[in-house]
C-alpha cells in the first residue's frame, strides 16, 4: 500500500477512439489496478474514473462501457499485498471467483480476494465503486476476513451506504477533505469494511433470504402482469433491477422456469375462469386470449398436457365430476 495520498482521474474522452481501449488497459488496468480489460459488444469503448490510494486503503470510481474485467495468474503475481475488495456496481454484473458465480443486483456488492482469479461481465454501461483494504489489515478487526471471498452485502445494509457517502465525500473534495488525515480515513474505511463484513457474518442463509425476497417480488410483478401478452423475461429483470440470467437462474433454483411458472400461472388462471364463469360467461377463446394467450391453439394443447382435459371437456361437467 502507499505511504501517502494519491489521486488519479483518468478519460477516454479525449483519446482517438481506435487507441481507448490499449489505452485504458495500460494505464487503469495494468499499471493503477491490476486488471485485464476486455470490451464487450459493438458499443464504442469510453471510461472515465478516479482512483486514489491511501496509507491502508484504495478506492476507485469508474463509469465504463460494456466490458469484462479479469484479475489474471500475472497480474495477482505482481502485487505485493493481497488485498481485500468490496464492489458495488449501478447495473447489474456477473462475478465469478473460485469456481463460484454471483450474479448482482444494482447496487448490491460483493467481496474478492485479490490473491485468487475472478472476473467480472457487465454487458451495459456502468458504474464500478471498489473499495480495498489488506487482507492482513482487515484480519485485526474480522476473524473470518480469509472466507469473505465471494460474499453478497444486499443494497439495504446500512452499512454499506454509510461506507460508500463517506469514501464518495473524499473522492468529490480529495485533498481539501483530508490535509494530512490520511491515516486516519484510511482508518474510518477499515473499520467500516470489518463492521459489514462482521454483520453479514451469516452471509449464506442472508443471501438465501434475498433471493426469496427477490423471487417473491419477480412473482408478484408476473401476477400482475399476467395478462399482458407481451410480458417477458427482459422488462422483468428490468424492473427487478437484475439480469435477465439472474432471473431464469431463481426459477431454476426452484427446479422451474420463468417461461414454465409463466405457461403455469396462466393455465391456472384459465381453469378458474372456465370453471367459475360467473355471471357473463366468455368463450374459451376469449377466456385464453385474457389470460396472456396469443396463440388458441397453444393454448388448448398445453392445458391439455397440464389438466389431461381439453378446455371444452372442462366446461362441459368433466372437470366437476
Amino acid at each position: 500500500m502507499n505511504s501517502a495520498y494519491l489521486s488519479h482521474r483518468l478519460s477516454t474522452a479525449s483519446v482517438p477512439m481506435r487507441d481507448r481501449l490499449s489505452m485504458w488497459r495500460e494505464v487503469f488496468g495494468q499499471a493503477m489496478a491490476r486488471l485485464d480489460i476486455e470490451a464487450v459488444g459493438d458499443a464504442p469503448f469510453h471510461a472515465e474514473g478516479t482512483l486514489c490510494a491511501l496509507p491502508g486503503a484504495a478506492y476507485a470510481s469508474v463509469l465504463a462501457s460494456p466490458v469484462r474485467v479479469a484479475r489474471t495468474r500475472g497480474l495477482i503475481a505482481a502485487d505485493s499485498a493481497e488485498m481485500i475488495y468490496l464492489i458495488t456496481a449501478d447495473a447489474p454484473v456477473e462475478v465469478v471467483q473460485n469456481g463460484q458465480e454471483r450474479v448482482l443486483a444494482t447496487g448490491d456488492a460483493i467481496f474478492l480476494r485479490g490473491g485468487e482469479v475472478s472476473s467480472i461481465l457487465s454487458d451495459g454501461p456502468n458504474r464500478f465503486t471498489n473499495i480495498a483494504v489488506a487482507l492482513n489489515d482487515l484480519r485485526a478487526l474480522y476473524a473470518g476476513a480469509d472466507d469473505l471471498a465471494m460474499r453478497v452485502v444486499p443494497r439495504q445494509s446500512d452499512l454499506l451506504g454509510l461506507l460508500h457517502g463517506y469514501v464518495d465525500m473524499l473522492r468529490m473534495r480529495g485533498d481539501a477533505a483530508l490535509k494530512g488525515a490520511e491515516p486516519l480515513a484510511a482508518g474510518h474505511i477499515r473499520d467500516l469494511i470489518g463492521a459489514i463484513a462482521a454483520q453479514d457474518d451469516g452471509a449464506g442463509i442472508e443471501e438465501a433470504g434475498v433471493k426469496a425476497a427477490r423471487r417473491r417480488a419477480i412473482k408478484a410483478d408476473i401476477a400482475a402482469r399476467l395478462c399482458d401478452s407481451r410480458l417477458n423475461i427482459t422488462a422483468v429483470a428490468a424492473k427487478a433491477g437484475i439480469s435477465p440470467r439472474y432471473v431464469r437462474r431463481l426459477f431454476q433454483d426452484e427446479g422451474s422456469s420463468f417461461s414454465a411458472y409463466i405457461l403455469g400461472q396462466r393455465l391456472e388462471r384459465a381453469h378458474r375462469l372456465i370453471l367459475h364463469p360467473g355471471p357473463a360467461p366468455r368463450t374459451i377463446a376469449a377466456i385464453a386470449y385474457a389470460c396472456g394467450f396469443g396463440d388458441l391453439s397453444y393454448f388448448n394443447r398445453t392445458f391439455r398436457q397440464r389438466f389431461a382435459m381439453t378446455p371444452s371437456d372442462l366446461r362441459g361437467g368433466m372437470g366437476a365430476a
